[in-house]
């Protein structure tokens, strides 16, 4: 795995397509709030033996990539403009999003910039209520940060319950440090649904993952943006929020590389 950095400081962590492995497209991974690159280190080695050339980007002010001085204010729309500076840079690649990377990856597929989108427990846009009464009670900690634009940090508690709860506490032990603060307004704009995406614009082809167990993103969120992009749609069993990092990800990721393979020419 090596690193590749772009002209305006984003950094990605990429692997290589294998030699001899079927010649596929490009693929972005796109993580969410808290997260980074690394969340997807499992998944970019399996990508690649199936020949798509991957990468894991690490948006701005995560993990040293291209340092912002308040994250705080960083916006929604600065990381769709990370998203698609990466998108420009790969050449019309498939996107991967988790979370609010999923949310990142639908606002590129209405841009046009990719061949097809798989949305891992994905955030909503405008239109999709997020908010559930056991979110509400966890988010009312962080509003004064989000409504004032101030850097969100992860509360170990609300961690082990919204993202956690499907994996072993000494993983969740190791994981937790990796956890970046997180901008308070890009928080608040999809708290309150002020991210619109037209979904008439998204013609490429769309999957989108859902998790029986997430507490966060729950089932009902990723069978409305299936909905809504006229996608496909797998529920994933036993599974919570970190679906991609968390013991049997490796199951996700199978259905995804089959549906891929399907799916993109």
């Amino acid at each position: 795995m090596r690193a590749m950095t772009l002209p305006s400081g984003l950094t990605l962590r990429a692997e290589a397509a294998r030699a001899g492995a079927p010649a596929r497209p490009p693929v972005l991974c796109v993580h969410g709030m808290f997260g980074g690159a690394w969340q997807f280190d499992g998944w970019l080695p399996l990508l690649a033996a199936r020949g798509y050339a991957a990468h894991a980007l690490d948006l701005r002010g995560h993990h040293g990539s291209r340092p912002v001085p308040d994250l705080g204010r960083v916006s929604v729309r600065d990381y769709v403009e990370d998203v698609l500076e990466a998108c420009r840079a790969l050449g019309d690649p498939v996107i991967l999003g988790h979370s609010m990377g999923g949310l990142l990856a639908q606002k590129a597929a209405e841009a046009r910039a990719v061949r097809a989108a798989v949305l891992l427990c994905a955030a909503p846009p405008r239109g999709i209520l997020v908010t559930s009464a056991p979110l509400i009670g966890r988010q009312l900690k962080h509003m004064p940060n989000m409504l004032r634009s101030r850097p969100l940090v992860a509360d170990r508690g609300d961690a082990d319950w919204l993202m956690f709860n499907r994996t072993p506490r000494a993983e969740a032990d190791a994981q937790f440090p990796r956890l970046v603060p997180e901008s308070g307004t890009a928080g608040r704009e999809m708290s309150f649904g002020a991210i619109a995406v037209d979904g008439a614009r998204v013609t490429c082809p769309v999957l989108s993952v859902t998790a029986s167990d997430d507490r966060f993103v729950v089932p009902r969120i990723g069978r409305a943006l299936a909905r809504k992009y006229r996608a496909e749609t797998f529920e994933a069993p036993g599974h919570a929020h970190l679906v991609i990092a968390e013991p049997g990800w490796e199951r996700v990721a199978a259905h995804v590389l089959d549906w891929l393979d399907r799916a993109v020419p």
